[in-house]
């Protein structure tokens, strides 16, 4: 399983615009037995906390896995110190890395709560995989960037629920109120038809004394859940497909650009070596 090789996307440039050298502790830190170690940390602290929640387990149990899942934090606690020792203020200029601190310090205060809300908020800790694995975080920023289209369809696909809502209230809602007595319950049923759970009991429901209602709901079914749904899993895809493509060219343009510097680097080492004088 590949995970992330950086702590930080944005390294400090020297005056020429080239990366700095990395100090001993940034290479500690880049390391990948580092990073598998974390991602290894992170899996057991998820096992721990799913641990916890089962029944039959006696108080030694549950005072070792306990103890276990406070060692982990504590671990995850240095973890964080030392990548902010390593990368100072530009650890924090990043946003995977806000968020990984955020976490950290969420489950510190969960942890040592004795709140049963809080503590709950200790799972929190397995959102880490996000931040180590960096596919992970492809997806996870394909579905941020994917927000403003999906938010679109889901206007849409109100105004649609709202259009048969009301369709539905004049023309059921006076022999089934508790489906259909108002607007807001025919949205509430149609959202239930939307979902394909169940709703061929509604459908049923309402042949009994309507024989061509399944005209409605076969139209209501292939408008807002074969075609408007389908449209937010389109956004996703097509959102993944850009990013995947940014990120390629990304690596295509460093290529090219090592290239050039590799070049530019032969044609010094050619003019030095005709300045040299004849070897004797």
């Amino acid at each position: 399983m590949e995970v992330a090789s950086s702590s930080t996307d944005n390294p400090k440039l020297g005056p020429a615009g080239k990366p700095l050298p990395q100090t001993p502790l940034q290479r500690f830190v880049e390391n990948q037995v580092f990073q598998t170690t974390v991602l290894v940390l992170i899996v057991i602290n998820a096992i721990i906390l799913g641990a916890e929640t089962l029944s039959g387990l006696d108080d030694v149990a549950l005072g070792i896995l306990r103890t276990l899942d406070h060692i982990i934090i504590y671990a995850f606690v240095i973890e964080i110190g030392i990548r902010i020792i390593a990368y100072r203020s530009t650890y924090f200029r990043n946003g995977w890395n806000l968020f990984d601190f955020l976490i950290v310090v969420i489950s510190i205060g969960a942890a040592t709560s004795g709140l049963a809300a809080l503590r709950a908020f200790r799972v929190l800790r397995v959102l880490r995989v996000i931040t180590v694995i960096p596919r992970m975080r492809v997806v996870v920023s394909a579905l941020l960037d994917s927000i403003p289209g999906i938010a679109s369809v889901g206007v849409v696909i109100l105004l649609i629920v709202y259009v048969f809502a009301v369709i539905a209230a004049n023309l059921y809602g006076g022999d089934h109120p508790e489906l259909f007595g108002n607007v807001f319950s025919a949205m509430y049923t149609l959202f239930q038809v939307m979902t394909l759970e169940g709703w061929p009991d509604i459908a049923s429901e309402v042949s009994k004394t309507h024989s061509r209602s399944w005209i409605f709901f076969l139209t209501f079914v292939l408008i807002a859940t074969f075609t408007m749904l389908n449209l937010f899993v389109a956004i996703v895809v097509r959102v993944v497909e850009e990013d995947s493509e940014e990120d390629a060219q990304t690596v295509i343009d460093g290529q090219s650009a090592i290239r050039k510097e590799i070049s530019a680097l032969r044609v010094e080492i050619e003019a030095l070596s005709k300045r040299l004088p004849p070897a004797s």
